[in-house]
């Protein structure tokens, strides 16, 4: 008997990103899954580069070559990711969506592995692989190992995870469409951490998620410093606000109030320091561990010294940075 492949809908929201949405394309135009059996959305944010024409141009060289694919091109009017997402599922035809970032290169059997647990496991809802960081530059190689490390990022499994099975939560998932019947759209007033909402409400119906480890995407990280210390802002910020808008208060986890209590364990400790000793030995003590926890796990991405030590000052700037945007939001509450 032929096997007969259930329909999936690929999507990419994306806003001003001319200089990354070729390869995020490319990369599930490349799925081994049979074309006629897929479509592509690209939901573009009114964008105001090159971006439409880029993605455009990639699309009609693939098909010159013979090949074809349906595809179809949204607006997203509002410009933020949870409502592309949105505009996407409603559109999507297929029995199952995925959705990649415009700085994401899904890995070529993604889609096929994704379906295959979903078919073979009904309590799976969203099914994905592991992400690895892709540094397009010298200058975000040492970001790109803070942002794919236990240590840098906290315990999200399909950063580092060495074996298949059940998580919590995984990236560039392959959804069951149905499953949004039950918890809803995305939560369009976030601008960050719109998964740990949607993802809080599939695990509250139910719904599981797995994670397979021969599936391995790539993503690119921020190239500065700057860009690092934003994100972690933002993230730390967002964490906080999807905990307080949350009608379950689940979206919150220990590793994301991590970054938060090492701040506030600085601000205490050398502040207590300026009238006692014991809260300078605890300072000290505090860290003598981060500083071994850093070279233990620093050591997993390079042998070079000089690489090491950007690296714990990377992994500080981020951690100081994601709590300083988690207590920032914190203390506007209070106001």
């Amino acid at each position: 008997m032929e096997y007969i492949y259930p329909f999936v809908t690929a999507m990419i929201v994306v806003r001003n990103e001319e200089n990354y949405i070729a390869s995020s394309i490319q990369s599930l135009l490349n799925q081994d899954y049979p074309k006629d059996w897929m479509e592509l959305l690209i939901i573009d944010g009114m964008s105001e580069d090159k971006t439409r024409k880029v993605a455009s141009d990639i699309i009609a060289e693939w098909e010159r070559l013979g090949n074809h694919i349906a595809v179809r091109y949204l607006e997203n009017p509002k410009k933020n990711l949870a409502a592309g997402w949105n505009i996407g599922i409603q559109a999507a035809r297929g029995e199952y969506t995925v959705r990649i970032d415009a700085h994401a290169q899904a890995d070529s059997q993604m889609i096929r592995k994704c379906v295959e647990i979903l078919q073979t496991h009904d309590d799976v809802a969203c099914a994905g692989g592991r992400i690895e960081a892709s540094p397009l530059t010298e200058g975000g190689r040492i970001i790109s190992y803070v942002m794919s490390s236990p240590f840098g990022v906290g315990n999200a499994k399909f950063r580092y995870a060495a074996k298949s099975g059940y998580v919590d939560t995984v990236a560039y998932g392959v959804y069951r469409k149905s499953i949004f019947q039950t918890t809803g759209l995305f939560n369009e007033s976030f601008q960050r951490n719109q998964d740990n909402d949607m993802h809080g409400r599939i695990k509250a119906c139910g719904g599981k998620f797995y994670l397979d480890v021969s599936i391995v995407s790539l993503y690119h990280p921020r190239e500065t410093v700057k860009g690092m210390m934003k994100q972690g802002f933002g993230n730390g910020k967002w964490v906080v606000v999807g905990w307080r808008r949350s009608e379950r208060r689940d979206g919150i986890s220990l590793r994301h109030l991590i970054p938060l209590l090492f701040l506030l364990a600085n601000v205490f400790l050398i502040i207590g320091g300026l009238f006692l000793s014991l809260f300078r030995l605890g300072l000290l003590a505090m860290y003598i561990v981060y500083i071994a926890l850093s070279i233990y796990f620093g050591l997993q991405k390079t042998k070079r010294l000089v690489e090491l030590v950007q690296w714990g000052l990377y992994c500080w700037l981020f951690h100081m940075s994601y709590g300083a945007g988690s207590l920032t939001e914190l203390l506007r509450l209070r106001n």
